[in-house]
């Protein structure tokens, strides 16, 4: 290589690539790190003086504590300098604090900035104290702000005993708002409506709501929302007997009861629901799902799970309510318990007339052994289902497919692990091999070689030898799990990793092979050494 080239190099590798990003580039990398962190890259060169002070993106997400006093100068001192001609685009929330009564202060003090700046986006993930926190009115009016979402966070040793309230009049209006996302708070409604409430009215533009894990402590809910295209209702508990969806252009909803905040209001819950456009209907439950509707005329894929079904009529009366789809997901247990009942299939006719496809599935790969559990549908049920579309294909996954799959995944997992050890093995013990080799040669060839090294080189291979993983019984233990899991696979699913299977029996076999040509080494050198030892002490004597 000649001079030149060296030059352009030397250059190259000693150039600040970051600096001469433009800054909007500039500003997205350093979104993702707290704001207290992009103020110290004002000391890095002229260049980042003063980048931090047009940053749109915040993230007031402290990793550590601080003193009150020290907060609010920081932050007093981030305003103040600031460039206030910069609009903010999105702020993140994050205080790990939960003793601090002035936290209050300090979120009202950032949401009042972020409110005259035209925030777009705002992320809130802590957790003030017990008593919860009243979202500031002022901020509900935002005519900028799209995007809003809310989580709790658990930094008490003892999380349950702790609640982030968030406490939702009915004067909420959010007119921008398009995108909520409520993760484990407590919704709170006006003390005068306490068995009824229309969720968030006044949010006209609100597409897409996710409540997820949420307290409510209100019988009736009703989501009224004329441009709501998805809606996610996940894991919620409280009181609530009846959800009111009423949203002429909803798309996607997917509702979800996690067993663990099962209560008699979740088992007699209802599910009034007004949406002609539905396209995708998603539903895991530990029970029936109580379903009214005027119909979804343009559904095009139901997924439904009940992984506790208790009662067939249930079940039954759900069904035609998705006559319009094409593609049906049920879970085998459904199935088994309607197979069961099959005189309630002798008189009404097959409800779905556009069915394309229809998938059966297990919740889980055990069940228990039960007569009429048998993993399969009767005659009477799949007439009920396909006879008004008899050119549907069905896809039947048994919880012997289940378990397969299952476990070959796991032989996968463990074969891709154990060939990363084996090679990992391999290379150090050729590279020890080798350093032996080469103190040979020097002895031989009356080299004089540095006491430490030879030290150094059988202290490394003792300690190789000790480490577990490297000892031939727990190599040979990983394969004999993999081949369990192989023996428990039908042919089709060992085919699928037999090639990476034989590949890791080779790779074992030299590993193996290399293991005690190694062990043999150390132990000759050993007993030379010893050897050695009694010639030069029968030689003293």
């Amino acid at each position: 290589m000649d001079s030149s080239d060296g030059k352009k190099r030397m250059n190259v590798e000693g150039e600040d690539r970051l600096s001469s990003l433009p800054d909007d580039l500039i500003y997205k990398i350093l979104s993702f790190i707290g704001i207290e962190y992009v103020v110290q890259t004002s000391v890095l060169s002229s260049r980042w003086r003063f980048i931090w002070t047009s940053m749109p993106y915040l993230d007031f997400s402290m990793e550590r504590i601080y003193h009150p006093h020290k907060l609010s100068k920081f932050i007093t001192h981030f305003f103040s300098s600031r460039n206030n001609q910069t609009e903010v685009s999105s702020i993140k929330l994050g205080f790990n604090e939960e003793d601090n009564q002035d936290i209050d202060v300090f979120v009202q003090q950032i949401m009042e900035y972020a409110f005259s700046h035209n925030i777009q986006q705002l992320n809130v993930a802590c957790l003030f104290h017990e008593f919860g926190v009243e979202f500031p009115h002022f901020l509900s009016s935002s005519r900028s702000l799209k995007h809003l979402s809310v989580t709790k966070e658990h930094v008490s040793a003892t999380p349950y005993l702790k609640t982030y309230v968030v406490k939702v009049p009915s004067t909420w209006e959010f007119p921008a708002l398009t995108t909520l996302y409520l993760h484990d708070v407590t919704l709170c409604c006006d003390e005068n409506t306490d068995n009824c409430i229309d969720l968030f009215p006044k949010c006209a533009n609100l597409k897409s709501l996710t409540i997820k894990s949420c307290y409510m402590g209100v019988k009736v809910l009703s989501i009224c929302l004329p441009l709501l295209s998805n809606l996610t209702l996940e894991s919620n508990h409280g009181h609530v007997k009846v959800f009111n969806i009423v949203s002429p252009q909803l798309k996607n909803l997917t509702m979800k009861c996690d067993s663990k905040y099962y209560s008699r209001y979740a088992r007699e819950r209802q599910y009034r629901i007004s949406a002609p456009d539905l396209v995708f209907l998603l539903y895991r439950g530990y029970d029936h799902l109580q379903l009214y509707t005027n119909g979804f005329l343009s559904l095009e894929k139901a997924d439904i799970c009940v992984s506790s079904p208790k009662d067939a009529h249930e079940v039954l009366h759900l069904l035609p309510r998705l006559h319009n789809v094409k593609s049906l997901t049920l879970n085998l247990e459904i199935v088994e318990q309607l197979s069961s009942s099959v005189e309630l299939m002798s008189h009404p006719p097959s409800p779905f007339v556009n069915l394309r496809s229809l998938k059966i599935y297990p919740t889980s790969e055990h069940w228990r052994v039960e007569k009429h559990k048998s993993g399969k549908m009767s005659a009477e049920l799949k007439r009920y289902l396909l006879d008004a579309s008899p050119g549907a294909i069905v896809t039947m996954v048994s919880r012997e497919d289940v378990r397969a799959i299952k476990n070959t995944r796991l032989a996968q997992n463990l074969t891709t692990k154990l060939m990363a050890l084996l090679q990992q093995v391999r290379s150090d013990i050729e590279t020890i091999m080798a350093k032996i080799y080469e103190q040979r040669k020097a002895q031989v060839d009356k080299v004089i070689v540095a006491d430490w090294n030879v030290h150094w080189c059988w202290e490394m291979l003792s300690e190789r030898i000790e480490k577990r993983e490297e000892k031939p019984s727990g190599v040979i233990s990983k394969l004999n799990e993999i081949l369990k899991l192989l023996r428990t696979l039908p042919a089709s699913n060992r085919a699928t990793i037999q090639p990476s299977i034989s590949t890791l029996w080779a790779e074992a076999d030299i590993v193996m092979n290399l293991m005690t040509d190694l062990m043999k080494m150390y132990f000759d050198e050993k007993r030379r050494h010893l050897s050695v030892c009694c010639h030069e002490l029968a030689t003293t004597l």
